[in-house]
């Protein structure tokens, strides 16, 4: 979430001091639909809360937990003093979960298992590696000793008095694997083939990073390098110093109040030496583990050319003897599908599109795709699409399918989904017909599937306490029978016209490529690569195409002849039916009871606030909170001048998405120019309240919404004869239709491509003011090449003459606001420049990222992100019904800096020169904007 806020004088102090909240960290639910309604059980450590129709795998979570909580017992010197909420929900279409103690020990668990190969994939069970990963981060962050444990005696559960909330994500992170992997049954990321991979290639690059880059969060390839190094140094540093070493380093660490500051003297006191120190141990140590490895793979090297090493990203697919098509993203332009011209041999780009999970491509009907949509009521879901005559065509309404494959005749595919925990098998007519084939029990989960020369479906499927194995469904019969049943991982299956099955496994410790006679079952090794081989896929042309992973991400390579590597038949490998997996028995649970979120939205902490100057002495406090399910949050600030008897106060209430209101009163200090001191009090009350997504559609880009806006001003203290001429009252009612499309690339600043535009009645409903007023923006992002982006802006607003007039002018105007905008900015001028009915505003910027620093100052809790620089021209005027039209122009540019706060928190610095062009009202400004995000 990210918010802007002004440094008001109660909050001013709050935020310097790091002792503000400014939004609460949960997470919203996605709304409810029909017939859905909440419910909780507990047991002895954990509540657990979750829709009514996931009942069995709430309850199957408070055993994995209870189970979960005894291990970990076993392991840390403290356990949680309170049970931890549990959250489960089945919203989206990928793999994960978050856990935080704030303002309570809470984790959101997502039941949609891991379908491919990514590093979750190696699990005995999802939602026990995930509850068991989760649960580390609670552990781990409620830790507490000395000053630490006294302060939240006093003032609760605030975020300064959590430390390891508040270290490196490497370390959050690195544990969190590390345990998920402390196991004799071989899962965890630890002990995944995709993870060592990962490590491999960043020894046999050359480039281990070093620390002060892995303690911040970054953009750095591979993406989630935090997880990756934190895993493999915390695993060093049990091995070679000791689990009570590590447990030491924990304990120490957790009595300190002030952040990042002590981790080198814990470190000190556990291993007797710093990271840095450890660093370099831990470095030489990666060299030696993985270099028998790279060297082996270098003795026999593979024949592979190049065909695209740009992108870090691809889905594949061939759609006959020369069509081959892939799905690109690098992070610099937008993902986009193309098509090999083997002639040229070059890609031809053939559209943009949004992120996909799935492609495949007829020779006759063309491109099917499955694709990732983003929803407001919180969902994320995949659906698909067919695209024909150069326009989509959706074939499916939020149905959850995540992958996809044409038929032989192209007049249906067949598709796959995970809903309720529960795998499926549909097939989907062109017409929008659907026919579930099958449906699998709980600990069934089907990844990548492809359909053979006869039309017969072959997958890579997990069943409950077994590996990754290739099974081939029969369609009478609606079963899976198996083609492998070994203990290793078989994915990403693609057919050669002869009907030789290709796929990629790791049955060397390294995913290569395997062709596969079916009949003889006989193997064949196709490649040899150091890091691994994926999604491979057979052409005439261009003989085998596959996916290579280098350390900076993905390269398509292909071999236009082939010889195996090694031969060998099916039989060779161990026949495995079943892995051992970790004996859950049941937990002692209550009853189930109707979810109430009064008994987690009391406070958890507050803080003191207090701050003076020669005209004021605040004395006050700050709270938030929020429901376990994350709908209702709320923020309380308020104050009490002692010098002139006088409260201020912020108030904010939040329903997810839909509600907001927020309610201030401030008070700012004002020349006196009879006096010429500041001896004129003027207070400024706000009321906001708005009702969002009242209506929704066109992929929820179009929404409309109503609210309402209260301001006054007023002087309430000055000396006798004392006028304040700019006092007024105004309440506004109106209504909002907005356009919203825009979209980011990791490697582009801020949006990347995409368009806002809204339109905005108000009407005055009290007050000073009377009439009608109307507003409309339009903001175009346009991807440029490389990481450069154009963003063109338009504005226009008219008031009626009784409502309250447009001031046009100042680097900061009021258009990050949806209703009460008066303040209309145009940089290079001062406020209110100009004043009047009516506004027209015009800009143009360019902007580019100049460079990514991404590093830490040692282990500071301060770091550098990106560096981006942007150009601009802003035009515009503000006249009223008997005035014409006098534009004012200025141009200017801008620096933003990232500054990384805390390890992961960032706060981008805008420094801005602009100049005024208007010989009268010009002028040349310097300023500096700082922009929170949480």
């Amino acid at each position: 979430m990210s918010a802007k806020f002004v440094l008001s004088p109660i909050m001013g102090l709050m935020v310097c001091l790091g002792m503000h909240t400014p939004t609460v960290l949960a997470e919203s639910v996605a709304w409810d639909q029909a017939g859905q309604q909440w419910q909780t059980q507990q047991s002895q450590h954990f509540i657990v809360h979750f829709r009514s129709e996931l009942a069995q795998y709430a309850a199957h979570s408070l055993d994995i937990a209870e189970k979960v909580h005894q291990d970990l017992a076993s392991q840390f010197s403290k356990m949680p003093a309170e049970k931890t909420h549990l959250t489960l929900v089945d919203d989206y279409d990928y793999s994960n979960g978050w856990a935080t103690p704030l303002p309570y020990a809470q984790i959101r668990l997502i039941l949609n298992p891991p379908s491919d190969v990514n590093g979750l994939e190696g699990n005995d069970e999802w939602l026990h590696m995930l509850i068991r990963h989760e649960y580390t981060h609670i552990v781990h962050m409620e830790l507490n000793e000395r000053a630490v444990t006294g302060a939240r005696r006093i003032f609760g559960r605030h975020t300064l008095l959590f430390p390891h909330a508040m270290t490196p994500s490497m370390l959050l992170e690195g544990l969190a694997v590390y345990m998920e992997s402390q196991n004799e049954q071989g899962y965890g990321r630890l002990h995944n083939s995709h993870f060592a991979m990962q490590m491999r290639m960043e020894v046999a690059s050359g480039q281990l990073a070093d620390l002060n880059q892995i303690v911040v969060a970054n953009k750095r390839l591979p993406l989630g390098s935090n997880y990756l190094y934190g895993a493999y140094f915390i695993d060093y540093l049990a091995k070679t110093y000791g689990e009570d070493a590590l447990q030491h380093f924990l304990s120490d660490y957790s009595g300190y109040l002030i952040p990042g500051v002590f981790l080198n003297r814990s470190a000190q006191r556990a291993f007797g030496k710093d990271f840095f120190a450890l660093w370099q141990e831990f470095r030489a140590d990666l060299i030696t583990q993985f270099s028998d490895q790279i060297v082996q793979s270098k003795e026999q090297p593979s024949e592979a050319q190049s065909l695209d090493s740009q992108p870090f990203e691809y889905l594949l697919a061939n759609g006959g003897s020369e069509q081959l098509l892939a799905w690109r993203r690098d992070g610099v332009d937008r993902a986009n599908l193309a098509m090999w011209d083997s002639k040229q041999n070059q890609w031809q780009r053939l559209l943009t599109t949004k992120s996909l999970t799935s492609l495949d491509v007829h020779p006759q009907q063309g491109i099917v795709v499955s694709q990732v949509n983003s929803y407001l009521d919180g969902r994320v879901l995949n659906d698909l699409y067919r695209y024909v005559d150069g326009q989509w065509q959706r074939l499916t309404e939020q149905q959850r399918f995540t992958q996809v494959r044409w038929s032989r005749d192209g007049q249906s595919v067949f598709a796959t989904r995970h809903e309720q925990g529960l795998p499926e098998l549909w097939q989907v007519t062109l017409d929008g017909q659907q026919t579930r084939l099958w449906q699998g029990t709980y600990g069934w989960v089907i990844g990548d599937m492809a359909l053979s020369p006869t039309g017969d479906i072959y997958a890579s499927v997990k069943q409950p306490s077994s590996a990754w194995n290739i099974m081939r469904f029969v369609v009478k019969e609606q079963r899976w029978l198996a083609v492998t049943e070994t203990s290793l991982t078989e994915h990403q299956l693609s057919f050669t016209q002869e009907g030789e099955l290709l796929f990629s496994a790791d049955y060397t410790g390294r995913y290569q490529i395997y062709r596969m006679d079916l009949t003889s079952l006989q193997l064949e090794q196709l490649t040899n690569e150091i890091g691994g081989a994926f999604s491979p896929q057979w052409n005439q042309s261009q003989g085998l195409i596959y996916q290579a992973y280098e350390h900076d991400g993905y390269h398509l390579r292909h071999i236009p002849a082939v010889t195996a590597f090694n031969e060998a038949p099916l039989s060779s490998f161990a026949k495995v039916t079943s892995v051992a997996s970790t004996p859950i028995s049941q937990a002692e649970k209550s009853d189930t009871t109707d979810y109430s979120p009064l008994s987690t939205l009391t406070p958890r902490y507050w803080v003191p606030v207090w701050q003076g100057d020669e005209n004021q002495s605040l004395l006050g406090f700050s709270t938030s909170g929020s429901d376990v399910l994350g709908r209702h949050q709320y923020e309380i600030q308020a104050a009490w001048d002692t010098k002139n008897a006088l409260a201020a106060y912020q108030l904010g209430y939040q329903y997810d998405n839909r509600w907001q209101a927020m309610l201030s009163r401030e008070h700012e200090f004002k020349l006196n120019p009879l006096t010429n001191k500041d001896d004129r009090i003027v207070r400024q009350d706000d009321l906001t309240l708005q009702r969002n997504y009242l209506w929704h559609g066109l992929d929820d880009n179009l929404t409309f919404g109503i609210g309402t806006y209260w301001q006054k001003e007023s002087l309430i203290k000055a000396p006798q004869g004392t006028r304040y001429t700019q006092a007024s009252d105004e309440w506004l009612a109106g209504a909002a239709l907005q356009w919203d499309n825009r979209e980011g690339l990791l490697n582009v600043p801020g949006y990347a491509w995409g368009h806002y535009a809204d339109l905005i009645w108000e009407s005055n409903v009290g007050g000073d003011y009377s009439g009608q007023k109307w507003q409309a923006q339009w903001q175009a992002h346009w991807d440029l090449p490389g990481s450069f982006n154009l963003t063109t802006h338009l504005a226009a607003g008219y008031a009626d003459s009784k409502a309250k007039r447009f001031e046009l002018g100042s680097y900061e105007g009021d258009s990050a606001q949806l209703y009460g905008r008066q303040q209309i900015a145009l940089r290079g001028y001062s406020s209110a420049a100009q004043v009047g009915q009516a506004y027209a505003t015009q800009s143009v910027e360019l902007s580019r990222l100049l460079y990514r620093a991404e590093r830490n100052w040692n282990l500071w809790p301060i770091g550098l992100g990106d560096i981006s620089g942007s150009v601009f021209v802003d035009s515009g005027s503000s006249w009223n019904d008997n005035q014409n039209y006098q534009a004012l122009t200025g141009i200017g540019a801008e620096m933003q800096i990232d500054t990384i706060v805390l390890y992961g928190g960032t706060l981008p610095v805008r420094i801005g020169y602009a100049h005024g062009l208007d010989s009268k009202l010009g002028k040349d400004e310097v300023y500096i904007k700082l922009t929170a995000q949480f």
